[in-house]
């Protein structure tokens, strides 16, 4: 059996992805899998530490750009498909899996020109671009929230979760000695956050309250975090991106982030209570809804980005560090919500759907 599994470009599409092919060759030893991704993000970086074979196309996002650039966006997307499509006839796959993102449609629309059945994996609440054009042709949609069943073609979504590449850490328990707060910007870091942060532990570093931060920045960020830390004379542990994400977050306290939706099933499998600093310019406010499913539910509270960001994250770290009998309702809460089994679930679906192909 041949699989091919299609996009990337961030942590949040290339995660998943990963984390199904992972699943499919634990459930089908003798699986084929092939990832097709974008020069153009960290696919390189992903891919290359999986063991798994891949290519990767001069693919980039269409939208977001201005007037000039989009007919160059849309030929590299042309350029991209029919390279797809060479690959995939030479390939021979049963199935092709879009995993969502810019990255995911030369493969996808490749496939569907082929007569490949195609099973779409949406991780935001708010299908994004890509998805909502392929939805009506793939033979299944699985999604990460309720909220997008609805958003979708009715008979063609099932409700997995997203799934997520580690087995949570037994929670160690608070830390009496000092509060544990780790800070995530996402795999490509955010500078608003991190600054936002940097000036709320500043304001925070007058008090009596003994702070272990661990800070992901991001590779263009990490410089300049670490060094304002020291200016301030905060300890903090710096890093540009974690690999050990389990360990990290069941050390956490506290966790501050942005609301990707990896980031916010991380959270919740993890069981930890959060504060999200939603991305406030995208146009579907994908984020903010993605916070909302964990803060509907009492496990989060969500702080807009603003010109207050620093003053409303530091009255709300305050807060929450002196009330411990909240962060562990929040924890739990958080957990509820989690999918354990998602990658299985997705899994067994494209197993499903090469089967009856077959």
């Amino acid at each position: 059996m041949m699989v091919v599994i299609s996009g990337g470009g961030t942590g949040g599409h290339l995660s998943p992805a990963l984390a199904v092919g992972e699943e499919l060759k634990r459930m089908r030893p003798d699986a084929e899998l092939l990832f097709i991704g974008t020069r153009a993000g960290l696919d390189e970086q992903f891919l290359s530490r999986s063991g798994f074979a891949y290519e990767l196309l001069d693919v980039g996002g269409v939208a977001g750009h201005g007037a000039r650039e989009v007919p160059i966006a849309l030929m590299k997307m042309a350029r991209a498909t029919m390279q797809a499509r060479a690959l995939l006839k030479r390939r021979r796959p049963q199935l092709v899996v879009g995993v969502g993102g810019y990255a995911s449609m030369p493969a996808a629309v490749a496939a569907l020109s082929l007569r490949i059945p195609l099973v779409l994996m949406e991780q935001n609440t708010r299908p994004g671009l890509t998805n909502r054009v392929l939805a009506h042709f793939a033979k299944r949609i699985c999604v990460a929230f309720e909220d997008s069943v609805p958003l979708l073609p009715r008979g063609k979504v099932q409700l997995t979760g997203n799934p997520v590449r580690f087995t949570p850490v037994n929670n160690p328990g608070q830390h009496p000695e000092f509060f544990s707060i780790l800070v995530l910007g996402g795999s490509s870091g955010a500078h608003r956050l991190n600054i936002g942060a940097l000036k709320a532990f500043d304001i925070l570093n007058k008090d009596v309250i003994k702070f272990r931060i661990v800070h992901q920045t991001g590779v263009a960020d990490e410089g300049l975090v670490r060094g304002a830390y020291q200016q301030a004379g905060i300890e903090a542990e710096v890093v540009p991106f974690i690999y050990a994400m389990a360990q990290a977050l069941a050390a956490a306290d506290l966790v501050v982030a942005r609301a990707g939706a990896m980031t916010v099933s991380e959270i919740a499998l993890a069981g930890r209570p959060a504060v999200f600093v939603p991305y406030p310019f995208h146009r579907d406010r994908q984020q903010e809804h993605n916070a909302r499913t964990l803060e509907r539910l009492g496990a989060a509270i969500i702080i807009p980005d603003d010109e207050r960001l620093a003053d409303n994250l530091a009255r709300a770290i305050r807060a929450l560090a002196a009330d411990r009998t909240r962060l562990h309702t929040m924890a739990a809460r958080a957990a509820a919500a989690a999918k354990p089994d998602a990658a299985a679930a997705i899994a067994r679906t494209c197993l499903q759907i090469v089967q009856e192909a077959a």
